[in-house]
């Protein structure tokens, strides 16, 4: 199985499944929400995650961190990181971009719930910067080289996702549920395909700089961390496009 033929089998059919529910139903108007363009909110998300993720990819693979048997891939490769790779990014936040509107659509407001203190987003959102800082600390010090990809994961998106949310403070406890919903469901679908992607050997992740920790099924636990928190990185972002600038109704 190659890796043209995984995005095919795994992500395609996720999105015209996750498309079609989106098109069955208006966008509603609800509470410091912008029904701007779909189109114009995934173009932009797609972007900077193209932008934000190729020189970390890049990095990963250019220092062995994971790999790609060469019988795998199609051979067209931008830096050391092969075309669908890139082609994931996208998919990745589209999907997850789609899934997003869906509980928009289908719940309205019935998902919204009562404001949260924006202090503790705040608090949240600072943590989050802080642990990021940290990782990218002890992963520059250099003394734990089993822990090089979560280290690698966490500095990098931890203090983005703490940005967002601190910016999104004031709104995030309107929409904490869209947002949960935005992370969690994308984030277990992936888990299964990047389960079966590892198994078929598309890509491998290399024991030195991993934990040697596996979910059951034999998921390195990096990566069930990586897809959460760019998961997290795009319902988060998501919501910062749909309610700024702040309007009301």
């Amino acid at each position: 199985m190659t890796y043209g033929a995984f995005l095919a089998i795994w992500l395609l059919p996720a999105l015209l499944a996750v498309a079609a529910l989106v098109a069955s139903k208006p966008l509603p108007l609800l509470p410091h929400f912008h029904t701007r363009s779909l189109k114009s909110l995934w173009v932009f998300l797609a972007i900077v995650a193209l932008l934000y993720t190729t020189p970390w990819d890049n990095y990963l693979v250019a220092n062995h961190i994971w790999t790609y048997p060469p019988e795998r891939v199609w051979g067209i490769r931008l830096g050391w990181v092969p075309l669908e790779e890139y082609l994931f990014f996208v998919l990745q936040t589209t999907l997850t971009t789609l899934w997003l509107e869906v509980p928009v659509r289908w719940k309205g407001a019935k998902w919204l719930s009562a404001r949260g203190n924006p202090s503790v987003w705040s608090v949240v959102g600072v943590g989050f910067i802080i642990l990021g800082l940290i990782a990218w600390g002890i992963f520059l010090w250099g003394e734990w080289p089993q822990g090089t990809y979560f280290l690698l994961i966490t500095g990098w998106a931890l203090p983005v996702i703490g940005g967002q949310l601190f910016l999104a403070r004031k709104f995030v406890g309107y929409f904490k549920r869209y947002v949960f919903a935005g992370i969690a469901m994308p984030t277990l679908y992936l888990w299964a395909a990047d389960t079966w992607a590892i198994r078929e050997g598309i890509w491998h992740i290399t024991e030195a700089t991993s934990l040697g920790v596996a979910l059951p099924g034999g998921l390195p636990i990096e990566e069930a961390f990586f897809f959460a928190v760019t998961n997290a990185m795009v319902a988060v972002g998501w919501l910062l496009v749909r309610i700024f600038p702040p309007r009301a109704v």
